[in-house]
Order: structure tokens, then sequence, then C-alpha cells
């Protein structure tokens, strides 16, 4: 099965994106790294026990009153996620630490929810999965993906989209948002493929259905049989796989390194 690593910079489309390829004709399952990031820590999880346990004497109203409660469940309060972000985000010392603690919590939760969902899709036969994840390259999830899908914009694009999404924000905090996050141009040199999402989204489901084509017919079905029934050469050619894209990864941040 094709791992499709699946990215892109707020407003830039991605979302769309990840619509187009979960709907017919493609009908491909979406592996939501966003939507196991919010499903690991509800309440009866162990990243929630352990948010609980670490944050909770320090953090005022992190978790909800039960009458405010927006997802009320039998195992306990939910998690005050805007809350818990006020407490972490931050340029301090003490902010950075939180992060860090936060950080090594939820991920490892989330790769188990994501490795999961990527043994169901393909026990259940799908040729493709789309692994849905806004920071691939930074948290180098890359490695994992048989190929990496970039959504790009031009900066005037990707600024409009943003302040038609936020009404709230001014020009100055959508420009701050973009520079948080790593560059188009950069993630466009990790990249194996990427589609320009400038134009209409009938254009974006032209774009995006030529990439499934032709990452389709790049899969004959001789090699497809023998991936699904002798598991030893499944497990070398994984093996050898994952020693090929982290070494690409690899010789790609010398390359950024080098051109600063």
């Amino acid at each position: 099965m094709l791992l499709i690593g699946l990215t892109g910079s707020i407003a830039t489309g991605k979302s769309t994106v990840s619509r187009i390829l979960a709907s017919e004709p493609h009908s491909l399952p979406i592996i939501d790294a966003d939507r196991l990031a919010h499903a690991v820590i509800l309440p009866g999880t162990p990243a929630y026990r352990a948010i609980v346990a670490h944050f909770s004497s320090t953090t005022p109203n992190l978790l909800y009153s039960p009458d405010e409660d927006p997802t009320p469940s039998p195992h306990g309060p939910s998690i005050n996620r805007r809350v818990l972000g006020q407490r972490v985000f931050g340029a301090t010392e003490q902010n950075q630490r939180d992060i860090k603690v936060l950080n090594g919590i939820v991920h490892p939760a989330v790769r188990r929810a994501m490795l999961r969902e990527v043994v169901r899709a393909w026990l259940a036969g799908h040729w493709a999965a789309v692994l849905d994840v806004p920071l691939l390259f930074e948290g180098r999830l890359d490695v994992f993906c048989g190929v990496t899908l970039l959504v790009g914009t031009s900066p005037a694009v990707q600024v409009q989209r943003l302040l038609a999404r936020d009404a709230h924000l001014t020009a100055e905090d959508a420009e701050r948002r973009i520079a948080s996050q790593m560059s188009v141009e950069k993630k466009k040199a990790l990249a194996d493929v990427v589609v320009w999402n400038d134009g209409t989204v009938e254009e974006l489901e032209v774009e995006i259905g030529r990439f499934v084509a032709r990452m389709r017919n790049g899969r004959g079905w001789f090699w497809t049989a023998v991936m699904a029934t002798c598991w030893p050469v499944t497990g070398a050619v994984i093996v050898w796989w994952l020693l090929g894209n982290w070494l690409k990864r690899r010789r790609r941040d010398e390359l950024l390194k080098k051109e600063g």
C-alpha cells in the first residue's frame, strides 16, 4: 500500500485536497493527524491522564465544568484546549518546558494512532492511504511515506485566503502566522510532488486527478500481489524503502543548510 504524505502551510488548501482525495472517484482513506490529536486526549485515554496529572494543579480551568463541557464523557471532564494552549504557547523558558512536556505526551500517542489506522487501511485492501499532517516535514514523518504531496500557493493568495477564513485577523496577524511556519519554498525543496493551488477548486480537482492516476499507474499488479502475500519480501522492502527515504531526507536537509 502506498502511503501518501499530504501537507501544506496555513490557508494553502490542504484540507480541500484531503476532501478531494477522500471523495469519489478516489475514495482514499484519510489519516488526519489533527483529528487524532483531538482523539488521543479525550477523557479516559492515557494521554489525557498524563496531561491532567502534570498540568491540572498549576493550570486553572484546565478542565471544563460539567455545564460547559462540549463533549461530556463518563470518564471525566474534557480538557479545555484553549486554556492548555495559553499555558504552553509562548516565548518564555517555562513555555518551552511546558510545550516539550506536552509534545512528549501527545506526539507518541498520535503516532501510535496513525500506525493503527495505516495497518487498518492496508488490511482493508486499499491501494493507498493519505497521511494528512500539517507538520509532516517538521515532524520528519515524511520518512515513512512513499510519496509526499505539498499543496502550495503564492504568498499573496495565502494571505488573502487566511483573512477570508479568519475575519478577526489583520493583514499583519496573517503575515505573522504564515511567517511562524516553515516556508512554502523550503517545503517545496523537501516535497516529492507540489500541487499549486492559486486557481479554482475545479482546477485543483483536475491536478489531483492527474496525481492519483500517476501514482496508481506506477503500481503494477505483480508487486502489489507479492507485497500482500509474501511477508518476508514485504518486510525487506519496507526496511530498504525506509532507509532510502531517510538518506533522501538527509541529503535534502544538507542542501537546504548550504543554501541558507
